[in-house]
Order: C-alpha cells, then structure tokens, then sequence
C-alpha cells in the first residue's frame, strides 16, 4: 500500500470510530460505523504485516563435510595443513583398528613448514597406510 492509502485508512477508521462512539445507543448508526471502523482498521493491519520482514530460522548451522574441509584446507595452502593433519588423525580414529598416537605440536610444525613435496610425500604414506589397515 502506498503512503496515501495508508493515510486514508487511518483517517476513515479514526472518522468511524468518532461516529460510533457518537451514535451512542442508536444501534442503526453504531453498528455501520464500528463495523467500516474495524474494516479499516484490519486493511492497516495487513498493510504492516505485508511490510514487516519476519525473521527466518534455519535450523542449526551444520557442520562441513570431509569433502568441503579437505577443499578448503587445500585452497589455504601451509595454513590449511594442520586442518588436514587434523582430518588424518580423525580417519585414523575412526578406522576401526589401532590407530596411531596423534602428532605433537613439533611433529605438526615441521609438516607445516615443509616443502610441498615433502608434505605429499608424507599425505600419500599416510593415506596408504590407512587403506591398509582398513
């Protein structure tokens, strides 16, 4: 609705009201009065709503998969390999025979400042590992 429908609403439900109110016990007055009054007053109603942004809710944010923090850890380069030192550990966990005692903060230091060479190097020893054992 446009501002001067709205004013117009206002001023017709405000008219109405007075002449409800006015009419007193004369029932045949009254009754039009309040009923164009609330009719008004309604149309204002679901002007607001009509303008009002309700918030959505989603449900409750969800963790990334595998796949999306192997991309990411991946796309950071140095940074984004304690994330996939982290990945390794947790596969390791989660694979059903004795895993392997996590690595030390060093242990992840040097994996972190390695070449990139060597750092596949030791991503693609693990990961065989890993298929061995499961």
């Amino acid at each position: 609705m446009n501002l001067s429908t709205v004013v117009f609403l206002c001023v017709v439900a405000v008219l109405a009201s007075a002449a409800a109110i006015a009419a007193g016990g004369n029932l045949g007055l009254a009754l039009p009065a309040a009923t164009i009054a609330v009719g008004a007053a309604a149309l204002l109603l679901v002007a607001v709503l009509d303008r009002t942004q309700w918030p959505t809710f989603g449900g409750p944010p969800s963790e990334p998969s595998s796949t999306t923090r192997v991309q990411s850890a991946f796309q950071a380069g140095r940074a984004g390999r304690v994330e996939l030192l982290a990945l390794l550990d947790a596969l390791d966990r989660e694979s059903g025979t004795a895993p392997r005692p996590p690595l030390t903060a060093t242990e992840v230091a040097t994996f972190q400042s390695a070449d990139p060479e060597q750092f596949r190097r030791y991503l693609d020893a693990r990961i065989g590992d890993l298929e061995r054992r499961t």
